[in-house]
């Protein structure tokens, strides 16, 4: 079959100057779109991003290729971030109701996205039912089963439970405690509401803190993992889980253990991680290597699980000022996460190049859908001590051909020519230029090799009787001869092992 489809591909690609990537995809991309619900789009005037606002933009972000949506919490909280759950099985009124989680997961659905969902069970907020009756139980020295489903101590602790001498776990802070996950009550209780979202369409989750599950006891967290894994895929084998563990990548390897799909990738990431220093210094060929020798100490810890590469999310300031705010940079960043093996997520309003950094709430500014006097954005959250500096919003990028909006549109159609990337074998190639990055990706039905060059100045000639391929489509505009092909400044291709 995937001769096929490369057959097909080679018929609809040139292969002479790849200027542009073919319209008709042959795979998912399997990139995942993240939302922060509250700053993307306002449909009702509020100033506060809901989902049918996401509806109204899901042409956007089906144009940008990707074929996954992952929503920050949508639940009832009296936060901004919705980190703080007070009902797992409800919409939040500023972000609208169940009818409306269920049109946008239709019209998703539609387009070929999956809806997934931010799964906060480390802890509640303190205003949920379960807090508030646990806390009145030893106020008022009386049973309840919910004293069980926290971590309360007699005597000394983290936090105290007012007018009594308890206190309880809350990592996070008092407004957020711990949840009990040893109780069977409540591991009974987080498997029902992954059932009760699954039967509502969601295809995955994205698992926060899950290094915090057990403080300072990663196997025991580990071990939660794998409870969770079981749970979701219990009612639905293909359901997707990725774990948010910021960490170091020993630790990382430690979770995977757990079998779990996916772990993001937080030593790639941000402004120290390979995909940021390759790009600011042309290191393509120390960024494949990096890479591969990951890859391939994931593939045995887990051998089931993929990668999740990405750049910044909702915690960690904008890559657009890591990047310098210099297209060349951003373009060089994206082209490596993005092409890289696994399941990348792009954080929105990353394609377009938006800034801000220091408080959270400037790294959650409104998405820039225009910069024209009366555009409706959403109104920043309310501590943000910055405003956006990006210039160009996503209806003046949609019109360029060489803004990073189009960029990040070509390189995830490009992805999506290749299959190989979601669960195949990297291996590095070293061509003798560090600005090159080459490597091989296969996974039992077919091989790909990827071609980058990082060098903001030069143009590198590749032979490709070297590397056994051939040229199939590009970025950047990579000129192919016949027999070698010429990769200009920040460009990339794709190639077909033979």
């Amino acid at each position: 079959m995937r001769k096929l489809l490369f057959l097909i591909s080679l018929i609809l690609l040139t292969t002479t100057c790849a200027c542009s990537v073919a319209e008709e995809a042959l795979a998912p991309a399997n990139v995942t779109y993240q939302v922060f619900v509250g700053s993307f789009q306002d449909s009702d005037g509020d100033g506060i991003g809901d989902l049918q606002g996401i509806i109204d933009q899901l042409d956007y972000i089906a144009a940008l290729g990707v074929d996954r949506l992952w929503l920050s919490p949508i639940h009832p909280s009296v936060s901004y971030h919705k980190y703080d759950v007070l009902n797992y099985e409800a919409v939040d009124p500023d972000f609208g109701t169940l009818e409306d989680f269920d049109r946008l997961v239709a019209a998703c659905r539609e387009r070929g996205i999956g809806v997934m969902l931010d799964l906060v069970v480390n802890h509640t907020g303190e205003g949920h039912p379960w807090f508030r009756q646990a806390c009145e139980a030893l106020q008022n020295q009386v049973d309840s089963p919910y004293v069980g489903w926290y971590n309360f101590t007699q005597g000394q602790g983290m936090h105290p439970v007012p007018g009594t001498d308890w206190y309880y776990e809350g990592q996070f802070g008092p407004h957020m405690p711990d949840l009990n996950l040893d109780s069977p009550d409540v591991r009974a209780e987080i498997a029902r509401v992954i059932a009760f979202w699954q039967a509502r369409g969601v295809c995955g989750f994205r698992l926060d803190a899950v290094t915090s599950y057990y403080t300072g006891a990663p196997l025991a967290s580990r071990d939660f993992l794998r409870f969770l894994t079981d749970a979701a895929k219990a009612a639905d084998p293909d359901c997707y889980l990725v774990g948010e563990a910021w960490t170091d990548a020993s630790a990382i390897l430690t979770l995977y253990g757990s079998g779990v799909d996916s772990l993001f990738n937080f030593p790639a990431a941000d402004s120290t991680g390979v995909f940021v220093q390759a790009a600011l210094g042309g290191k393509g060929a120390a960024a494949a290597r990096l890479m591969a020798d990951w890859n391939a100490q994931l593939r045995e810890a887990s051998p089931a699980s993929v990668d999740a590469p990405f750049l910044t999310n909702h915690d960690l300031n904008r890559a657009a000022g890591m990047l310098r705010l210099k297209a060349p940079f951003e373009k060089a960043a994206a082209m490596l996460y993005l092409l890289m093996p696994g399941r990348p997520t792009v954080y929105y309003g990353e394609e377009l190049g938006m800034t801000g950094s220091g408080l959270d709430e400037n790294k959650r500014l409104p998405m820039l859908w225009s910069t024209a006097e009366g555009a409706a954005l959403c109104s920043p959250p309310a501590a943000a001590d910055q405003k956006q500096r990006l210039k160009e919003g996503a209806d003046v990028q949609a019109a360029d051909p060489d803004s990073l909006l189009s960029w990040y549109r070509q390189v995830i159609a490009l992805r999506r020519q290749a299959p190989e990337l979601l669960r195949g074998v990297m291996t590095a190639i070293d061509l003798g230029e560090p600005d090159l990055a080459c490597y091989r990706v296969a996974d039992g039905e077919g091989a790909v090799v990827i071609l980058m060059n990082l060098s903001q100045t030069d143009t590198r000639s590749v032979a490709l009787d070297a590397l056994n391929a051939v040229y199939v489509n590009g970025c950047g505009q990579p000129v192919f001869d016949g027999s070698a092909l010429a990769l200009p400044p920040v460009s990339c291709a794709l190639l077909r092992a033979e």
